[in-house]
């Protein structure tokens, strides 16, 4: 018997859509078992080749997949005045007819398109990324659903129930869902985030010398000089104002540093004056969105991971720091502490701020104990065939309970 998961979300496959969410989904096909036939219900941007209302097959990760797109997006990483959740919401309700449901498995990484398929009786998958409470309440979050907490709330309180799985990436999330919906806390599992070992490792020694060394000719600084490195998008949760502070703290203390930020966001242009306020323009480089082997090879290079962010689930970011041989300085946040070990393969601050989160890079980047091998260690039990294989069996215990 074939187990047919049924994706819904507002991603193109094919599109260049950077995330967390988008990983997940990917990781998800690449390795999913031979007797997986995906479907997936999304949006293109590229109407052409991929048209609106019509079922494609498309190879994903070299996965062939059953992909219908019934939304075009020009640029999936730029928000809109209306957000485009909302939107694929109402469009999968048009194009609902055209889905054969019979013998799926939904599949949902956000809970709003449920509300168009809560009459569908098919078994049902949520995973939960983020802490919704920081995303409705948290002042630096940029969800439009802020303006509308108890709506959310209450859609939620409608929706969850009818799942028949939930992944949580945060551990207390899950202790928190378990306690708010007792009647279903068996459903709730928490789910690391995990990285991909195939892209995300580090160059022989000899390589990243090499590498780097080509990096600094390029880019007119001295061989010796300390990469600090950023991906994520700069928008309020990663609060990139805090991570110019934080380098402006580290580059007075020690000139020959760089900072490398990689993706876009609401706030870049603000993030740039930031950087041109400080003096730092020769001393940032701002890459936009990379694909992952690009990010990779940035990685591979760099001397630290800096994240600043104000809320997160387990950021997948820092675990492909680490995969790189990458140490990491951090805020304290959702899952962090789980791989950084503090004095072994990174820091973690609890304080946001600036001086003190700054102090924390410069000790990694002066000091020898947090070695590539630490780094490495530290994700060992996150890699992506270990933590999907879970959740492969939810699908296969589903599919046998139906």
């Amino acid at each position: 018997m074939r187990i047919k998961p049924l994706i819904v979300y507002p991603m193109d496959p094919l599109g260049n859509k950077i995330g967390g969410i988008q990983t997940y989904i990917k990781n998800f096909v690449k390795y999913s078992p031979d007797d997986f036939k995906i479907e997936f219900i999304g949006v293109t941007s590229d109407r052409d080749n991929r048209p609106v209302g019509k079922w494609q097959k498309i190879s994903v990760c070299s996965k062939e997949i059953d992909f219908l797109p019934i939304l075009y997006v020009r640029d999936e990483n730029v928000r809109t005045k209306m957000p485009l959740g909302l939107k694929f919401t109402f469009m999968l309700s048009r194009h609902k007819r055209q889905i054969n449901f019979k013998d799926t498995i939904l599949s949902y990484n956000r809970i709003e398109p449920s509300l168009t398929l809560q009459g569908i009786h098919e078994k049902k998958v949520l995973v939960i990324h983020n802490n919704t409470m920081d995303i409705l309440y948290n002042k630096l979050s940029e969800v439009k659903w802020r303006k509308l907490p108890m709506v959310y709330l209450q859609m939620e309180k409608r929706l969850i129930p009818q799942m028949n799985k939930v992944f949580v990436v945060r551990q207390d999330v899950v202790e928190f869902y378990q306690k708010k919906y007792p009647f279903m806390a068996h459903r709730f599992s928490f789910l690391p985030t995990w990285v991909d070992q195939e892209t995300f490792s580090p160059f022989v020694s000899s390589i990243r010398l090499k590498q780097k060394s080509e990096f600094c000719k390029k880019n007119n600084c001295p061989i010796d000089t300390k990469l600090i490195i950023f991906v994520g998008r700069l928008e309020g949760q990663k609060d990139p104002m805090l991570l110019i502070d934080t380098f402006g703290h580290i580059n007075r203390n020690f000139p020959q540093s760089r900072l490398l930020i990689v993706g876009n966001g609401l706030l870049r242009k603000e993030t740039e004056q930031r950087v041109f306020q400080h003096g730092l323009t020769n001393f940032v480089s701002f890459y936009g969105n990379l694909q992952q082997n690009e990010v990779a090879d940035l990685l591979k290079i760099s001397d630290t991971f800096l994240l600043t962010s104000a809320f997160e689930g387990m950021p997948r970011s820092v675990l492909e720091a680490l995969g790189c041989g990458l140490p990491v300085v951090s805020t304290d946040v959702g899952e962090v502490r789980r791989v950084v070990s503090d004095g072994i393969s990174g820091l973690t601050c609890s304080e946001r701020e600036p001086a003190i989160i700054g102090d924390a890079v410069l000790r990694v980047l002066k000091e020898d104990n947090f070695s590539a091998e630490n780094c490495i260690l530290s994700i060992q039990d996150y890699t992506a065939k270990r933590i999907l294989k879970k959740v492969y069996n939810a699908y296969y215990d589903l599919s046998e309970n139906k």
